[in-house]
């Protein structure tokens, strides 16, 4: 009896080790198999002047500031843009407030001083990337926007309707992080003005933005993005009888900053617009040297829970 009850034992012991065994084994398949999400595929919410697939965290509200100088012009006596010192005599503003509603969900409201003009905005994640057994390879955003432009009419004794002041942007926003180093990003964009200025420019434009992002160091970021129009690339004109063109595409190249926390973006751009309405659908500067605008976006992250 002694050794029978000594063999139950030690096979009921070995019972229990083996279903263990089969239990971790188990667990590793699934902790191997379940997807991981990646993050940080950008440093900020903008790439320069496009919104990238970042997105504030919940109950966390930013405070945006985006500058832009005056291109650095040739001046009559040929002389790169001395009289105006480089374009910083003068320059465009936008102030911002974007919010988190949820970590998927973020809203904003902005006012800049092109068209003195009051922006509406919203950002939802679509699809988020993640890494490992049936990841999904890409995130995808849906952003879109209304924006009111408050100048005076210029012919106040026509009848001026408050729906003329309105403009529309969607956009869908692609993402993909390869590695630590270099993220891409793909923005099919439709922008419609209620109103233009002649009837030769279209109220609706296509245009797809393209961007990259490359880790240089450890809190330095290298980017650049172009955006080019799908349609309405040759009219308007300046004037009938010019041959150039009264929008150009927008193109951007700078450097993300991080310290202590805080995300520098430093740039240039042909760009004189602050939201997608402006430098997608009405850019008025062209691409050369002499026409770049330096400028920077600065933001202050607030945290609105305890």
């Amino acid at each position: 009896m002694k050794k029978l009850i000594l063999f139950l034992f030690i096979a009921a012991q070995s019972f229990v080790a083996a279903a263990q065994d089969d239990l971790m084994n188990m667990l590793d398949g699934e902790s191997t198999e379940k997807p991981t999400p990646v993050y940080a595929t950008f440093k900020s919410t903008r790439l320069v002047n496009l919104h990238s697939n970042e997105t504030m965290k919940a109950k966390h509200l930013d405070f945006r500031i985006q500058h832009r100088f005056q291109p650095m012009e040739i001046n009559k006596d040929n002389v790169y843009g001395l009289y105006n010192m480089f374009g910083l005599d003068g320059a465009v503003m936008r102030l911002g407030f974007e919010y988190g509603v949820t970590d998927n969900l973020m809203v904003g409201v902005g006012r800049s001083n092109v068209g003195k003009t009051y922006d509406f905005m919203g950002k939802y994640k679509i699809l988020k990337q993640s890494k490992g057994k049936n990841s999904m390879p890409l995130s995808v955003d849906y952003f879109a926007n209304t924006a009111i432009n408050t100048t005076e009419w210029t012919d106040k004794t026509r009848k001026n309707l408050f729906t003329s002041r309105l403009s529309f942007v969607h956009q869908l926003i692609i993402t993909r992080k390869f590695n630590d180093k270099i993220s891409l990003m793909l923005s099919p964009t439709f922008v419609h003005h209620n109103l233009v200025k002649t009837k030769a420019q279209s109220n609706d434009i296509y245009a797809v933005g393209v961007g990259a992002s490359i880790k240089l160091s450890r809190s330095v970021r290298f980017n650049v993005e172009y955006i080019p129009r799908l349609n309405n690339r040759n009219e308007p004109k300046q004037s009938p009888t010019s041959n150039k063109a009264l929008y150009y595409d927008a193109f951007a190249i700078g450097l993300d900053i991080e310290t202590g926390g805080h995300v520098f973006q430093l740039h240039f751009t042909n760009a004189g617009g602050l939201i997608e309405q402006q430098f997608i659908a009405q850019n008025t500067t062209k691409l050369d040297f002499a026409s770049l605008r330096f400028g920077f976006n600065l933001s202050r992250t607030f945290t609105l829970e305890k």
